[in-house]
């Protein structure tokens, strides 16, 4: 692993591994509906404090940048083409908009501290099921969305939209876990591809964005700078049989020297 792989990991655990310990103990309790355990847990944080640290979380960016996840070495270009660093989700911020629900119901209540959580089951005409909290009638605090197509979103909400921290499941395979803003994967993320690739780095508006790392299945490894999903600015390539390009990039084009 190389030391600048390990600075990623070490710079995401510290943002997001104690809220996203608090966001999955309290989900679970919810869905288990566990009241005992929440009265019992007077450590976990209360719904405004997670909703806190993950606002906070999506403060904790670096500076957009130019990076994606090609390989320049020719051996490679087909499969390393293949992926795109703007994988989408099922749902624009347009369709949550004048998706039309057409039945909702309290499925649960759960008591927290002094405070009751309210768990909303809402089916959409599509076919799309939002089970979590509400407020003003809108999505609002933890969730969980299933869409028709059998993704899935489990984490955060913010009138009516995903924002803060979460995962998505996408159904080639894919998962992204790390910062939303408005719908958006924007901050720090990891995007597993289904074909063992993977990016750790920056997100803006669902794109590689900033510094970012990708790993590919094959062993080789990229580091450097990315911009609207593609390689742009200083990088380094080191590839499985320990040769290493040191260059700039522009538009996933290694520039001569």
């Amino acid at each position: 692993m190389s030391e600048q792989i390990q600075e990623y990991k070490a710079c995401w655990k510290q943002a997001v591994d104690a809220a996203e310990k608090e966001l999955d103990q309290l989900y679970n309790q919810f869905l288990q509906n566990d009241c005992e355990l929440l009265k019992e847990n007077q450590q976990s944080l209360n719904q405004q404090e997670v909703m806190g640290m993950k606002n906070k979380q999506n403060q904790i960016q670096n500076e957009p940048h130019p990076l994606d996840n090609n390989s320049d070495e020719e051996e490679d270009q087909q499969d390393q083409n293949g992926h795109q660093s703007n994988i989408a989700t099922s749902t624009t911020k347009e369709d949550f908009v004048v998706n039309q629900e057409i039945k909702r119901e309290l499925i649960r209540e759960v008591p927290f501290k002094d405070e009751t959580l309210y768990i909303y089951r809402i089916n959409y005409q599509n076919g799309d099921v939002y089970e979590g909290e509400l407020l003003n009638d809108l999505k609002d605090g933890l969730g969980t969305y299933y869409y028709e197509n059998g993704e899935k979103f489990d984490g955060l909400f913010s009138e009516d939209l995903i924002h803060g921290y979460g995962k998505y499941y996408f159904i080639g395979g894919h998962k992204y876990e790390g910062d939303w803003y408005q719908g958006e994967k924007s901050g720090m993320g990891i995007l597993d591809f289904s074909t063992g690739d993977r990016y750790i780095g920056g997100f803006y508006k669902d794109a590689f964005d900033g510094d970012g790392t990708f790993e590919y299945k094959n062993g080789d490894v990229f580091k450097g700078k990315w911009k609207k999903g593609k390689k742009n600015g200083q990088g380094e390539m080191r590839y499985k049989d320990k040769r290493v390009v040191i260059g700039e990039w522009i538009d996933d084009e290694l520039q001569p020297f």
